[in-house]
């Protein structure tokens, strides 16, 4: 009989033999099995504890980068005028780096980098006159209020392709209507193959690069 499963043996009793049976080693075996995967169970449960700890540490050295800063007005503003809040967080990342204060060459100005003749157009598209004056760019909420309705026109006017609407931040609407309507820059009129501009290409590529890590970190 096989000794695997149960073995028997002799035991010598007054005027003869008598059969005992002894316990396998199968059992033995299942234990050590139940063990082994207990064992790895636990194994596989710190690896998966130690995954989210990393992956937890990550995203808080991550967030140092890439902050939430006026996430009062972004919020604010964002449902307001139906535009996506990484998006806003990833313009104004790259544009200004978040300081208020700054004016580039071209003389744009403020967090989301506004030109003067643009907000005055934006005050007249949204409000019907002008109000605020160019040294109102510098306000954050001003600038963030007009910034984020820019880009849910962008949006509006481009069907909510992010690519376009970046590009347009940068190079501007009649720019990238041409390109559009150009076969060498466009194969449907409605997507670029092609961006001519090397600055407006690199723009585009930080700017969507910024709103996946921001869609990723915190929504």
């Amino acid at each position: 009989m096989d000794d695997f499963e149960h073995r028997s043996y002799r035991v010598y009793k007054g005027d003869g033999y008598e059969y005992k049976e002894e316990k396998g080693r199968g059992h033995g075996c299942l234990g050590a099995v139940v063990t082994l995967f207990l064992i790895v169970c636990v194994i596989l449960g710190l690896l998966m504890f130690s995954t989210n700890i990393l992956d937890g540490v990550k995203n808080k050295a991550l967030s140092v980068f890439y902050p939430q800063k006026y996430s009062e007005y972004v919020t604010q503003y964002s449902k307001q005028f139906g535009t996506s809040e990484p998006l806003v967080y990833a313009v104004m990342r790259t544009e200004s780096g978040f300081r208020e204060e700054v004016e580039s060459h071209a003389g744009a100005v403020g967090l989301m980098q506004l030109m003067p003749e643009t907000f005055e157009w934006l005050q007249n598209n949204k409000d019907g006159e002008v109000t605020l004056y160019d040294y109102d760019l510098k306000n954050p909420r001003v600038n963030i209020e007009y910034g984020t309705y820019f880009l849910s026109y962008l949006n509006s006017h481009y069907d909510g392709n992010i690519e376009l609407v970046a590009a347009a931040y940068n190079a501007g609407i009649t720019t990238v209507d041409k390109w559009l309507e150009d076969k060498t820059y466009s194969s449907d009129g409605k997507t670029l193959t092609y961006i001519p501009y090397e600055e407006t290409s690199k723009y585009v590529k930080k700017v969507i690069n910024t709103y996946e890590m921001y869609e990723t970190l915190y929504y």
